[in-house]
Formats: C-alpha cells, sequence, structure tokens
C-alpha cells in the first residue's frame, strides 16, 4: 500500500511546486535556487521510480522478507514526510493570497517574526529528504524482491482448473436460494428465453451472470452446466476460467481440448492459428461455452472473434464482477442476471447447514442472537456464509466463543486463518486498481459499518484528499464521480439508493470488507477507527471517531482528516482539549454532531480545505473564518446559522458553499427550507461550483454577483423579490454548466417572473420553481436534459403537462399546489420515462385521467390533500410497472374506493404496496391497504 502514499506525495509535489519555487527561490541566489529545483526534481524522479517498483512487485513484496517490508514501510513515511514538508510550505505562506503587494508584504513580515522565520529550514529538510530517497533507492536496486511465490498467474484454464474453480464456493447439494434467476437461466440455454413454441432458438445467445465476489456466481451456473440432460441439447461444450492475467492462445488451445474430449474425439494439436482452428472445429455445430470470472471488456472481446457466426442456437455464458462486461456481452438486459446475495431465510439455512448440519435452518437458542448478527455481517455472500459457518462448526456451542468470534471477524478475514480466503475473494479486484482508485476505495474504512454515505458528500472528500485532481476538459469533482463509477461497475463498491436517473445517491462496501480494509488501513497509517475497542495510531492520517465514549487528550499533529461520527461531548471546549495541535488538518467533518458553537481554535487551522457541519446546531459563524483561505467545501446545510460573515468573499478557493437553516415544519410548507443572509462581495468566489441556499432579499445585490459566478453546477435562492427577475434571468444565462436551479419567492403570494430567461443553460437536470407564476415559462419546454422537476405554489390556471409532456427524459414529476383546475390529464403515449409522479394539494382537482400509453415505465404515485378528488385516477390499472402508491391526508370516501370491495378496488390490485397515512397535528395514523393475494 506504500504507492498510495508515494502517488499521494508526488501529486502534493506537482501541485505545490510553483508554490516552492516562488517562497524559497525568492530568498535565494541563483546557485542555491538552481540547487534547490534539482533536490526537487530528483525527489520527484525517485518517487515515481519507486512507485513503479512497488507497483511491479506487489505480489511479491507481499510475501517477501521482513528486510523488504521494512524498506516498503520507509519508503511509505517518507511519503508522509514529504506531505508534512509541503504543508509547512503552504500553512506558512497564505499572506501570498493577499492582493495588495504592500500588504502581503507586511503580513509576511509580521508571520516569519513571530514564527522565526519557519522557511528558512525547508531547504534543509528537502536536503534531507533527498538523501533519504537515494539511501532507501540504492538499498531496494541492492536487494531486490526475494521471489517466495511465483509469478502472476498469467495461464489459462484447461478442464482440470476449470472444475478447480468452478468447485471452490460450493458443493452441488449447497446451492441454496436464486430459485426464480435459475428458472429462467434454464429457459434462456435450453429456448433463448423465449415462449415454448420457440425451443431450440436458431441463432447466439450470450448470457451474463454478474454480482460481486462470493455471490456464487460459478456455482450458479455450474449446477445447471455439468447436468448430463442438459449436454444432450448440445454437440459439444467448454468451460473455461479466464484469469487477469490469462494468455489468449493458451486459453482458446484449452478449450478445443474441452470441446474435443465432450465429442470423445482423439486428442491431437494442430498447426496454424488457434483461433482460426477454434472457429473452423464450431462451424456447424451447436456449442456452449462457460467463460467463468471476464474481469474487462476487452478480454472477452479478445475471445470473441473464435466463435463462428452462429445459427444453430449456441449458447456464450460470461460470468463477472463488472457491471460493464455484462451490459455490453449479453443479448439483451433479460439476459443478465444480477446475483446480488441471497435473501435473509435462504442465508439463514445455508448457515445452519454448514454450522450445525442442520439443512431446516435449526439453530440452538442460545446461540440465535449472535448466530442473527454473523449472518448479517455476510450480507447474504454464499462464499462468506459457508467460509464462516465452516469455522464455527468446529468451535464449541458456547455463546461467549461466538461472540468472539463476530467480534474478531475482521481481523481473521485479514490474517492467514481459514478465513483469510474470503478476503483474498471479496478483495481479488484491489490490487489491479490505479493508486488513486486503491485510496478512493480504502476511504470507506472511515465510514461505520451499515453506514452509507451520500455520493456527493464523498466526492467533495476525495477532491479535498487530492485522490482526484482536475484534468484537461474535466473538473476534479468529475474525476471523482468517475472513480466512484469504476469502483461500482467493479462490484467493489455497492449502491445503497439511486436517483431516478440512474445515478448514484448513495453507497457503502460490505460490512465484511469493512473490516478487511479497516485492518489494512489501520496498518498501514492510512486511516484509524477510534472507538471503545482501538485506539488510533499517533502516525495516522486520516482518524475516524465512532464511539460514544471519552478519550483523554491526544496529539494528531500528523492527522490530516477527521471525522466525528459519535461522541459524548461534542462542545468546543471539549473538542478542542480532547485535539491537540491540529494546525495541519485539511478536512474536519462533524455531520450530525451535538455541536452548538463553532469551535474557536477552527479558525487556526490554515490549511483546512473541507468543513462540514451539516446537521448540527451552530448558530454563528465568526468573521475570522476569513483565515481558512486554502477552503474547498464549507457545508452548513440544517444548522441554525442565519447569516454568514462578510469576510467569506476573501474565501477564493471555495468551490462548495451549502447553507440552509433548520425548521420544525413540515416539508411540503413554504417556508420548510430557509436559506441564509449572505452579503455583497460573493462574486468574488469566481471558483464556486454550489451555492444553495441563499436569501435576496430586498435589495438583491446578490443577484448582480451571480454574473460573476459562470462556473456554478448547482444554485439555489429563497426570497426572491419580483423586481429582480430580469437581471436574475440575465446571469443565469451565464451559467452554461448549471445542472441544478432551486428558486422561491418570499411568500407563497409573490411571483416568479421567469420569462426573461431566452436561454437557459442546456445542462439543466434538476429544476425547483416555488412561488406563483403567472403563465408557465416557454423555455422549461427545450431543456431536454431534464429528469426532475418540482412545481409549487404556482397556481397556474392551465394544466402545466402540455407543456412537459415531451420532454425527452423527465423521470420525476412534482406537483404541489401548482394549478387551480378540475381536471388532469396524461395524455396518449406522454411522458414515456417518468418513473415518480407526485400531486399534492391541488384543492380544485376533481379527476385524474390517464389515457392509453401514458407513463408506461411509472413506479411511485404520491397523492396527498387533494381533497376533491374521491376517485382513484381512471387508467391506473394500465400502469403496469407501479409499485408503490402513497396516499396522504386524502378525503375518507377517497380512501374507501381503495379499501377491499371498494369502488376502485380492482383498479389498483397490481400494486404491491398502497399507503395510506393521515396526520393529526404531530401525530399520523396508517393504514395498510396492499393487497394480499392468497398463497
Amino acid at each position: 500500500m506504500a504507492e498510495v502514499a508515494l502517488s499521494a506525495a508526488l501529486v502534493s509535489l506537482q501541485v505545490a511546486l510553483p508554490a516552492i519555487s516562488l517562497q524559497l527561490n525568492r530568498k535565494k541566489n541563483d546557485d542555491d535556487e538552481d540547487d534547490i529545483n534539482n533536490k526537487i526534481e530528483n525527489i520527484i524522479r525517485l518517487l515515481k521510480s519507486m512507485k513503479a517498483f512497488i507497483e511491479d512487485n506487489e505480489d511479491l513484496i507481499e510475501h517477501s522478507t521482513r528486510l523488504r517490508k521494512d524498506q516498503v514501510e520507509q519508503v511509505r513515511d517518507i511519503a508522509y514526510e514529504i506531505e508534512d514538508v509541503l504543508d509547512e510550505i503552504s500553512l506558512h505562506s497564505m499572506h501570498e493570497f493577499r492582493s495588495n503587494k504592500i500588504i502581503r508584504k507586511s503580513f509576511e513580515v509580521g508571520h516569519n517574526m513571530k514564527h522565526g522565520y519557519p522557511l528558512r529550514g525547508i531547504s534543509k529538510k528537502i536536503t534531507s529528504l533527498d538523501r533519504k530517497i537515494e539511501l532507501i533507492g540504492t538499498q531496494m536496486r541492492i536487494f531486490p524482491p526475494a521471489r517466495s511465490q511465483p509469478p502472476r498467474d498469467a495461464r489459462s484454464s484447461g478442464t482440470s482448473t476449470a472444475r478447480v474453480q468452478v468447485s471452490r464456493l460450493l458443493l452441488d447439494d449447497e446451492l441454496v436460494g436464486y430459485k426464480k434467476h435459475k428458472e429462467e437461466f434454464i429457459r434462456q440455454l435450453i429456448d433463448g428465453g423465449h415462449s415454448p413454441a420457440a425451443v431450440g432458438e436458431k441463432g447466439l445467445v450470450r448470457i451474463a451472470v454478474v454480482g460481486p465476489a462470493g455471490s456464487g456466481k460459478s456455482t450458479f451456473v455450474k449446477n445447471v452446466f455439468w447436468e448430463r440432460k442438459f449436454f444432450g441439447q448440445f454437440d459439444c461444450h467448454a468451460w473455461v476460467h479466464v484469469s487477469p492475467y490469462f494468455d489468449v492462445k493458451e486459453l482458446l488451445s484449452g478449450m478445443l481440448d474441452q470441446f474435443r474430449t465432450s465429442r470423445k474425439e482423439s486428442y491431437h494439436r494442430e498447426a496454424g492459428d488457434i483461433m482460426t482452428n477454434v472457429r473452423n472445429y464450431l462451424v456447424e455445430k451447436r456449442y456452449v461455452v462457460v467463460l467463468d470470472d471476464i474481469w474487462r471488456v476487452e478480454h472477452y472481446e479478445g475471445i470473441m472473434n473464435a466463435f463462428p457466426n452462429d445459427v444453430y442456437g449456441s449458447r456464450i455464458i460470461v460470468t463477472t464482477r463488472a457491471h460493464d462486461v455484462a451490459s455490453s456481452f449479453a443479448s439483451s438486459n433479460r439476459f443478465i442476471h444480477n446475483l446480488n446475495g441471497l435473501e435473509w431465510l435462504d442465508a439463514w439455512t445455508l448457515f445452519c447447514k454448514k454450522a450445525f448440519h442442520d439443512s431446516n435452518g435449526e439453530c440452538p437458542s442460545e446461540l440465535k442472537d449472535c448466530s442473527n448478527k454473523i449472518v448479517k455481517r455476510c450480507e447474504g455472500l454464499p462464499l462468506a456464509i459457508l467460509a464462516v459457518g465452516g469455522v464455527l462448526s468446529q468451535k464449541p456451542n458456547y455463546p461467549d466463543v461466538w461472540e468472539k468470534f463476530h467480534d474478531s471477524l475482521g481481523y481473521e478475514i485479514g490474517s492467514n486463518s481459514y478465513l483469510s480466503g474470503i478476503g483474498s475473494m471479496l478483495l481479488s479486484g484491489y490490487k489491479d486498481l490505479s493508486s488513486n482508485l486503491k485510496s478512493c476505495f480504502l476511504y470507506f474504512s472511515i465510514f461505520p459499518e451499515d453506514y452509507s454515505v451520500d455520493c456527493g458528500r464523498l466526492i467533495r472528500l476525495w477532491v479535498a484528499e487530492r485522490f482526484a485532481i482536475e484534468t484537461d476538459g474535466k473538473t476534479a469533482e468529475e474525476v471523482a464521480e468517475d472513480y466512484l463509477n469504476q469502483l461500482i461497475m467493479r462490484n467493489l463498491v455497492h449502491v445503497s439508493r439511486r436517483n431516478f436517473d440512474g445515478r448514484p445517491k448513495n453507497c457503502r462496501v460490505l460490512n465484511l470488507v469493512l473490516k478487511f480494509i479497516v485492518q489494512k488501513c489501520k496498518d498501514e497509517n492510512f486511516a484509524s477507527v477510534f472507538s471503545k475497542q482501538n485506539s488510533p495510531n499517533q502516525k495516522v492520517r486520516r482518524l475516524s471517531v465512532q464511539s460514544a465514549c471519552t478519550f483523554s487528550s491526544m496529539n494528531i499533529q500528523k492527522v490530516r482528516s477527521m471525522f466525528l461520527f459519535s461522541y459524548d461531548n461534542s462542545s468546543p471546549s471539549a473538542i478542542e482539549n480532547k485535539f491537540q495541535d491540529p494546525r495541519l488538518l485539511r478536512i474536519s467533518d462533524m455531520q450530525g454532531s451535538t455541536l452548538t458553537e463553532f469551535p474557536k481554535k477552527f479558525v487556526h487551522l490554515g490549511l483546512l480545505k473541507y468543513l462540514n457541519l451539516r446537521d448540527t446546531e451552530i448558530m454563528v459563524i465568526p468573521k475570522s473564518i476569513k483565515k481558512l483561505y486554502y477552503l474547498e467545501t464549507l457545508d452548513l446545510k440544517r444548522t441554525n446559522v442565519v447569516k454568514l460573515p462578510k469576510k467569506i468573499r476573501v474565501l477564493k478557493n471555495l468551490r462548495h458553499l451549502f447553507a440552509s437553516q433548520k425548521t420544525v415544519k413540515n416539508f411540503t410548507d413554504f417556508d420548510s427550507m430557509r436559506g441564509v443572509k449572505v452579503f455583497e462581495g460573493i462574486g468574488n468566489l469566481t471558483s464556486l461550483q454550489t451555492l444553495s441556499l441563499v436569501k435576496v432579499g430586498k435589495s438583491g445585490r446578490i443577484i448582480q454577483d451571480l454574473k460573476h459566478l459562470s462556473q456554478l453546477r448547482k444554485l439555489g435562492l429563497t426570497q426572491i423579490p419580483e423586481e429582480f427577475s430580469r437581471d436574475l434571468c440575465e446571469s443565469i444565462e451565464k451559467m452554461e454548466n448549471l445542472n441544478c436551479l432551486d428558486l422561491s419567492t418570499t411568500t407563497k403570494k409573490d411571483y416568479l417572473q421567469l420569462g426573461e430567461l431566452v436561454n437557459p443553460p442546456v445542462s439543466l437536470q434538476r429544476l425547483y420553481l416555488k412561488g406563483r407564476l403567472e403563465e408557465f415559462p416557454k423555455w422549461i419546454s427545450s431543456l431536454s436534459n431534464l429528469f426532475k422537476i418540482v412545481l409549487k405554489w404556482s397556481k397556474l390556471r392551465y394544466s402545466p403537462l402540455n407543456s412537459l409532456l415531451d420532454l425527452p427524459n423527465l423521470m420525476e414529476l412534482h406537483l404541489v399546489d401548482c394549478y387551480v383546475g378540475e381536471e388532469l390529464v396524461f395524455e396518449h403515449s406522454s411522458f414515456q420515462k417518468l418513473k415518480k409522479l407526485v400531486i399534492e394539494e391541488l384543492s380544485e382537482l376533481h379527476n385524474i385521467v390517464i389515457e392509453k400509453n401514458a407513463m408506461p415505465e411509472l413506479q411511485q404515485i404520491s397523492l396527498s390533500r387533494c381533497q376533491n378528488l374521491k376517485m382513484p385516477p381512471l387508467g391506473i390499472s394500465e400502469l403496469a410497472k407501479v409499485e408503490e402508491l402513497t396516499l396522504c391526508d386524502m378525503n375518507q370516501e377517497f380512501i374507501a374506493a381503495f379499501r377491499k370491495g371498494g369502488a376502485g378496488r380492482a383498479t389498483v390490485e397490481h400494486i404491491p404496496v398502497i399507503h395510506s397515512f393521515t396526520r393529526n397535528g404531530q401525530f399520523s395514523s396508517f393504514e395498510n391497504l396492499s393487497y394480499f393475494p392468497r398463497v
């Protein structure tokens, strides 16, 4: 893992190099200047060489001598030292942010006198680092890694290897679950997945089985593939395991051998091109091939040329962990089988079968609680369940023994025990990641078990950590989003919740993976978790406090990132007293803590780039926040902050500013989301990508400032006076990259005048309009990228649906008190991609009509406080994909129509979940109206 630290040091050096030259060289003569530059360039060259050496010999180093491991640890420590030196330079160079030369010089003199001219010692430190790196580089060249392990396996698999790989997860009689997938899989193999009349479907069918490591993909396929009655459907068959480093010729040669063996033909090797030989052999044959464990799209593309254009109904099956492989390989989406783990009952049955040798799922009563926790931690992965169950089957059935095993499961997986194979399997794709991707993946060790982190928050953290940096044509945030998508596609990171446009909203890693990487990060000083069981390493770079317990004072001079997930006393004084000398801190995330005041010491954290105080109780941000020159993210969402200090305008590196006030009112009320006051001068923050929510107020000065913020991606404004509408439209037109726009008037009765917006940002994806509209803005109909629109309190005389029905990518539609008509009509074949529909407070609405083929993809419907609506929407029975219908504060006649025997019951019996809520003050009553068919 030293290459992760090296990568971070290299990025830091390259980013800070201009500042180093500016600061150090201005105080040196030309010879010294050249000497410093040469040393820095030499450090960069040697670090790159070491990084390449470690990456090329990763497997060998892992199993190498203690001497080699010590050298790698020294390399990591040197990389951290380099970061420390660079941070010191940055900390003592903040006067460079002063635009006035005289003021800048006076600050520089005052700072140097106060701190004893700190930059004078930097060149000595650089010289010392240069010598250390030269020495360790020489040692690594003299002592190459001991080759106690063979190099990475580049062999493809023949018959015997294939059977070993197929059998390594589960025994034949241990497959449980995936019943529906198996039935459909067999249908697709035999008849192409069509109706019984289409048995023997001509043409090649390609089927993909995708899922995380340990989900039982190979066993799932094996249980069908190795049945003799299945082989009778085909002329020949082969199963090949595709390692990450396979050789195409050897793989195809082994495949051809299997084809011949399956037909009981004599073994002989043919001369000539192996790909041509395979193609010639398969001509006019109906074959089935399993390509087990494909890692990348280019892997199967390099093999597919060996298969002829087929008209005989052949089948090619791949198992893979990568979603991009599955989607690009399969004949269509219905030929992709996602195996994401067993349902709870199947997982419990499998565990009891292995741990207690009981096929009925019986567990001793005294072990049930602990067994439940263990099975939960395995998260439905058959491999993990079987391995853990196998270990426990050899242990005495004492609750304290099993509890100890549960608590040490992370260590067991990371050690050389029987369970270490689980870690190797679950993280088998880890070693192939780039250094930046490794850093991003290991970062999940910071978050507690079962914690789903918001993807936007994660992306901003990665940018602040410099894991993702800006490239030509992409912002650092876009690069970080690409990294996240890569980890998701490789099934290393799992999506907990998606937006309706398919983008991940929350994500996490599996619990077993988390336990493994937490231990790995602690060993490597990458990150450390503080809890009742663990104390942080004094050298740790990232600290995550996850236990509501007190602890003694701690020197965190080496800590660069601090997270507070749980703590008994989050008062400013308690935090300041516990953490000593955090002057080099770059990230402070205290989201959700009970913090009531802004900690005074925070304004002295000159290198702070990310400050998250979301969902805390703080009320005031001090004007001294102006000292945080490097700050990139300031998150004050859902706090008690009413206004921001004037001096925030000097934070020119600020990229994301979130701010909104906490309210106790219902989310649907007009002022449920209140913006904060910002003084004039916000236009100086030209790096801003996010600005939300901000009060405009009577003066409207913020509107003029917005014209300078052309880099904005997200803008949220409240209390917009009607008279500034033209200027607001002009400002928005300059924001070419804007993808989220949230606008609100001062009261429900005030108007949003948006007709002047002639050239709206074409990239706009989410639009929230809260306030009266004289007429529906015509420009909205041109937003081809819009996937969500929320209209609140618009009071339109004419239905807005006519202006929205042709939006090609609209997936979410919220209509709240936006229309005063009596009927809403969803026209024939309109809203083709809509997945969520919310209709609320349409007080005059009597009828909803859904014409044929309208909203064919709709999944969720919510109807709230429409008191004149008496009957279910006409045509709702045609919405075949609706999964959930929610009714809130609807009149009793309307609700009665959905009950058993009600007039509209038959129209909604295809909807699995129907819930009704009636609120009365702070209390609400709930009624489950779902249809439960008899079993």
